[in-house]
Formats: C-alpha cells, sequence, structure tokens
C-alpha cells in the first residue's frame, strides 16, 4: 500500500464513539491499521458484543465514520474506493488519537 505506514503495536490507540449504546468516547486499540474497513467493524462488533438483528429482527449494518470537529457529522468511511479496492484506515489517513464513530443502520426487511 502507498500509504502503509510501520506503528508500534501499543502505540495506536483512537477514540471510538459507538451510537446508540453507552460507549462514548473509549480508548481502542487498532491491532492492524492495514486491516479494511469491513474487518475493523467486523472486530469493533465482535469485541463490544454489539446486536446483529433490531429489535424486530432485521440485520444491522454498521458504518464506520471519523469525526473531524466537534459537533460535525462523521465523515463515513467508504469500504471500497471508485475501482473496488477495499479500503482500511491508512487510506484515509486515520492516525493515533482521532476520533472515530460507528454508526447502525438497521435494514427494512
Amino acid at each position: 500500500m502507498a500509504n502503509e505506514e510501520i506503528y508500534d503495536d501499543d502505540e495506536f490507540i483512537i477514540n471510538l464513539t459507538i451510537d446508540g449504546t453507552a460507549y462514548e468516547e473509549v480508548e481502542v486499540k487498532v491491532t492492524d491499521p492495514n486491516k479494511t474497513i469491513r474487518d475493523q467493524i467486523s472486530s469493533i462488533v465482535a469485541v463490544f458484543e454489539l446486536p446483529k438483528l433490531d429489535n424486530g429482527g432485521n440485520p444491522i449494518q454498521y458504518l464506520l465514520g471519523q469525526i473531524m470537529d466537534d459537533g460535525a457529522e462523521p465523515e463515513i468511511l467508504e469500504f471500497e474506493d471508485e475501482d473496488g479496492r477495499e479500503q482500511a484506515l491508512v487510506d484515509y489517513n486515520i492516525q493515533p488519537g482521532d476520533h472515530l464513530h460507528l454508526i447502525s443502520v438497521p435494514i427494512a426487511g
């Protein structure tokens, strides 16, 4: 990857807010910033034991957004670029200490 940087295992910590939960700005260690956005979301959902279905039994899609300014809506990190290449945190220049927001989007059944 052109944007790939090397980080020590213990230095890549981000601040994470999880939509619809009590998790407001928790520190999360990113083990591999080169993992795809899709895989990062799967890891977060597993670690925090977030639901995969809403109360009505409909699947929940999770999106990851970067909060650029306090009070602003998060900028959604797309899973793929225009060429269909899977994106990772490094592709968005996410740095240790950045604030990310996990957004849950119920999918109508």
